[in-house]
């Protein structure tokens, strides 16, 4: 290794890894707004189900669980940076469940049927959706990008 890179590897022992933690805390930003503008819809009945209830819980457990990676990844933890990858891909899951439900729904309102969701809030759902996921999984992957380095740098300390 040359020198520079040796002294950015030893800086990293002594900081944090704050690039994957912002990108973490951007991506519950996005699916905060995800859930805004799913739960700000009061179409008919047709947010009325047990599926809105356990879209709730969920949006709970994201949030708890990326802000806990976060703070892991911060630590150079492999483990957390796997977890934020997981998450993120669980995000583009959920493009199948409410969003693209509700769009392919009509409700009935004061007797005139009408579409649950119009296409440009699925659209913005994908978008902030999509977006979640895409920064968790980004912070995931930085994650194990410098702590596989900072594994890596510590091994050639050790064998010094």
């Amino acid at each position: 290794m040359n020198k520079i890179t040796d002294i950015k590897s030893d800086r990293m022992r002594y900081t944090k890894n704050s690039t994957s933690a912002t990108l973490a805390y951007i991506a519950i930003l996005f699916n905060a707004l995800y859930f805004l503008n799913i739960y700000h819809s009061d179409i008919g009945t047709f947010y009325y189900k047990m599926q809105i209830g356990f879209s709730v819980i969920y949006n709970l457990l994201f949030m708890l669980f990326v802000f806990l990676s976060s703070e892991g990844v911060k630590k150079y933890s492999m483990k957390y940076s796997v977890i934020l990858i997981v998450i993120g891909a669980m995000q583009v899951v959920r493009i199948f469940g409410i969003p693209l439900d509700a769009l392919n729904s009509i409700a009935v309102v004061k007797r005139v049927e009408v579409p649950v969701m119009e296409t440009k809030q699925f659209v913005m759902c994908v978008i902030y959706l999509v977006a979640s996921a895409t920064l968790a999984i980004a912070g995931g992957v930085i994650g194990i990008i410098k702590t596989k380095k900072l594994r890596d740098y510590e091994k050639t300390l050790i064998s010094q």
